[in-house]
């Protein structure tokens, strides 16, 4: 009786913890973002103060999801139509009053190559979910990335070139031929490990992926969530098998029309058993095995032996050396069967194999050799004896003196070369590794020319056009010096950055839940952690002073400021939430807004008194914008799906406020920043790119040609060279010259108009105008577009002291008409 009743304990405290997995309540129908949320704060509550890898790594995938879902769900919670980043950038392509008239090229900044790391064991430029090959040439490589679409190497991995950014957000989960004729491609959209990127069906190519097709495997059908696995038959390439959310759908005719053969469960796996043309294998996400011995037609489980091995993902691995022999693995165990799936047995896991839930879960045997068995998880684990024993093969987090060597943690999968025994690919969360499984030789990483890093964010310095800090998912905050790439927080999601714009050797590099280092000598030596409140969210938001360099805010569980590099920290009190955007007024460093995603507060003394404003719509504030030279004219955009209203103007400091969204499609709006100087330009980044409105224009327009659909995270404006820069997420850090677009197209007076003097100055400071009638605009702003001065004078001379404002170089503008000239001044 006793052991009865343990048992059940035992089973319902399991079944507790699978029903509130995050992973799996997703799936359902009726899922609810905000309950998902709640449930976890007590399922993750005792991980969270944690110092485990394992721990960390399981909140930090939890964390990772909500962020990026918390901007993409509909506002009561439930998840939208997968299909409506599709559908709204074809529908906004299709209207025909629609054109871009910026005909400048977006170029793309990198990483192009993988980061240097001060560190031997993290670099890496994005993750990849599936590599495979072109049967008819194996030294054509494909890979599919979680945001960064499909690439192709044509050189065994020397090249890689981007094949999908016509297809907005691509992400990718499986990859598949055509047996005979390359030229036909099937590609599973969607993000099945890391459930972020909803899958908008099954895509088709038949020009070698030159261009994609949806099948009539897609979402508009609205009957599952994401693809796991593709398989085709290779007998009759025609017939086509996908696992799903609902279950294992199949085609006879290419794609056009698919059947539903089993929607017991959601399953993940699928093969054909060794040398047979009719049984197939397929898995479930709760540890169940099927087997089909008619093609698909129907599914019969054969599970005896799996309940002694946990929940969870199940993936497989059959060998041609004995078509009878399988391994699996799940989140818990590892096991095999020896009859082809008929029964198994718990076999010998490795000591410390972690697969994150399931979202880093890959298996492959040797198909020479049954006994040679490669496990993918958070690290790699190998056996030479059938899974009697492992040794941690490929170590993410490899040091010197560590048996074997490095490979990049979180493999998703893991293939071997057509026709070879021997050389295996890794597919992770860096990107894409091979390496000889019989070797104990180091693996070769081919990840340089994927641009895939997916950004949170972005922070370029005036002291230098080349230098650029930004922060990725997984993959650190990086520092780019025009030439290298090197990664600067150690083992870590990076997410803000900053520069003092004053001194490019002072930096503060961000990583989730408010963790802050500081160089001050260019990372000459290692930086300082700096001691910061409680409380930031896991993307927090870092800003500083327009005008003094030394002062900086922070959004922990409130706004913080800090007059000191970072040194200490005052608590600004303001009455809302954890701050989510934070706006510091260029002209007026007493006026910041803050928002906490569902309110904005206002303070014109710094801090020291707080309005809450009334808002136009409800929803979630994603981005705050004040007019460069007016603090009381702000701008606001929202995330999350409500068409219509997804930009908001206000000339009052928010107590009235006019729609300004246009025809913008219904996508979440994730950046907004006003450039200084300009003609009330505004930069709007969003789920498929940047769109641009000035006073002159009545709509926006998509901005600039040559950036793919991509979700855009950040948006900053380079002054000193005249470039907007872009944070993607899955594409890398991407910019345009804006002299070369409209924005800037207006009449330079001719240079003898303005005269400057001294230049460089240490206090006094003359502006000479010559040959010019009427009223002029005169503004002076730094190159983070802070403004100093403006002012409108009559005068052809005029005398400013600029000794109160910090060292660095500023723009000044004069405008006059139609007319204006800009130079520069060096303020010593």
């Amino acid at each position: 009786m006793k052991k009865t009743t343990l048992n059940i304990i035992f089973f319902l405290s399991i079944f507790s913890i699978i029903a509130q997995d995050w992973k799996q309540e997703s799936f359902k129908p009726e899922a609810n973002y905000f309950d998902i949320i709640e449930n976890q704060k007590n399922q993750l509550s005792n991980l969270r103060s944690s110092t485990k890898r394992a721990d960390i790594k399981k909140v930090k995938q939890f964390e990772r999801w909500a962020y990026y879902w918390k901007t993409r769900i509909n506002d009561d919670g439930s998840f939208p139509n997968p299909m409506i980043a599709f559908n709204e950038w074809n529908t906004y392509q299709q209207k025909s009053d629609i054109k871009n008239n910026n005909a400048s090229d977006w170029s793309l900044i990198g990483p192009k190559v993988i980061p240097d790391s001060e560190i031997t064991s993290y670099a890496g430029m994005g993750r990849l979910n599936v590599v495979t090959f072109n049967p008819t040439n194996p030294n054509e490589i494909w890979v599919g990335a979680a945001g960064g679409g499909i690439w192709r190497s044509d050189d065994a991995g020397a090249t890689w070139i981007p094949k999908g950014d016509q297809i907005p957000n691509l992400t990718v989960s499986d990859i598949v031929f055509h047996p005979t004729n390359p030229d036909i491609i099937y590609l599973a959209s969607g993000d099945f490990d890391g459930r972020f990127n909803p899958s908008i069906g099954v895509l088709k190519s038949t020009d070698h992926g030159e261009s994609w097709q949806i099948t009539g495997l897609n979402y508009e059908q609205k009957d599952f969530q994401l693809i796991s696995h593709l398989l085709i038959d290779p007998t009759n390439p025609n017939t086509i098998f996908a696992t799903s959310v609902a279950g294992i759908f199949k085609s006879i005719d290419g794609g056009a029309n698919w059947e539903l053969k089993n929607g017991t469960t959601v399953f993940n796996d699928i093969v054909y058993k060794e040398g047979s043309s009719s049984v197939l294998f397929a898995t479930s996400i709760d540890t169940e095995f099927y087997i089909s011995t008619d093609n698909g037609e129907n599914w019969t489980s054969s599970s005896v032996g799996l309940s002694a091995a946990g929940f969870g993902r199940l993936d497989i691995a059959t060998t041609t050396s004995d078509p009878e022999f399988i391994i699996g693995i799940n989140a818990n165990s590892v096991f095999k069967s020896i009859d082809g799936g008929m029964s198994w047995s718990v076999i010998t896991k490795p000591p410390t194999f972690e697969t994150q839930r399931g979202y880093n879960q890959t298996v492959i045997i040797a198909p020479d050799n049954k006994d040679l068995i490669l496990l993918g998880g958070v690290d790699g684990w190998r056996s030479i004896d059938g899974g009697d024993s492992w040794e941690k093969y490929m170590n993410g987090y490899w040091q010197s003196g560590d048996p074997f060597f490095y490979v990049h943690s979180d493999h998703h999968d893991l293939e071997f070369l057509p026709g070879s025994t021997t050389e295996v690919f890794s597919a992770n969360d860096g990107g894409l590794f091979k390496g000889d499984i019989t070797s104990n030789d180091a693996w070769t990483d081919l990840s340089s020319g994927l641009a895939i890093t997916q950004y949170y964010k972005l922070a370029g310095t005036p002291q230098n056009a080349d230098f650029i800090l930004a922060g990725a998912q997984d993959n650190d905050v990086t520092h780019y010096d025009g030439t290298t790439w090197v990664n600067r927080n150690f083992v870590s999601d990076g997410v803000e950055a900053l520069w003092n714009y004053s001194n490019s050797d002072i930096a503060w590099s961000c990583s989730q839940f408010g963790k802050l280092e500081r160089t001050t000598d260019g990372w000459a030596t290692p930086t300082t952690q700096l001691t910061t409140p409680n409380g930031a969210g896991f993307v927090w938001p870092l800003e500083i002073d327009p005008i003094d360099p030394t002062t900086i805010y922070g959004g922990f569980n409130n706004i913080y400021k800090s007059t000191n590099s970072g040194d200490s920290w005052t608590n600004l009190n303001f009455p809302g939430g954890t701050p989510n955007v934070i706006t510091i007024a260029p002209s007026n460093n007493q006026v910041i807004y803050v928002g906490d995603g569902s309110k904005v507060y206002m303070t014109t003394d710094g801090g020291v008194n707080w309005n809450n404003l009334s808002l136009p719509v409800q929803g979630l504030i994603r981005s705050i914008a004040v007019n460069s030279t007016v603090p009381e004219e702000v701008y606001i955009c929202y995330a999350r799906y409500n068409a219509g209203n997804k930009v908001f103007k206000s000339t009052d400091s928010g107590s009235n406020w006019t729609n300004i969204s246009g025809t913008l499609p219904n996508l979440p709006a994730n950046k907004i920043v006003y450039l200084t100087g300009g003609d009330g330009d505004l930069f709007l980044g969003t789920d498929i790119g940047v769109f641009h409105k000035n006073d002159l224009a009545t709509d926006w327009e998509l901005f600039g040609e040559g950036l793919p659909a991509v979700v855009v995270n950040d948006i900053e404006i380079h002054y000193g060279t005249e470039k907007l820069r872009v944070a993607t997420y899955g594409r890398g850090i991407w910019e345009i010259d804006l002299q070369s677009t409209s924005v800037l197209e207006v009449t330079e007076f001719s240079e003898n108009v303005l005269e400057i003097y001294p230049n460089p100055t240490e206090g006094k400071l003359t502006i000479q105008l010559k040959d010019i009638e009427g009223e002029s605009n005169i503004m002076i702003y730094n190159l983070i577009g802070g403004v100093v001065e403006n002012f409108t004078t009559t005068e052809l001379s005029v005398t400013k002291d600029m000794s109160a404002y910090s060292s660095g170089i500023y723009m000044i503008q004069v405008k006059n008409g139609n007319k204006q000239i800009v130079k520069k001044l060096v303020v010593k």
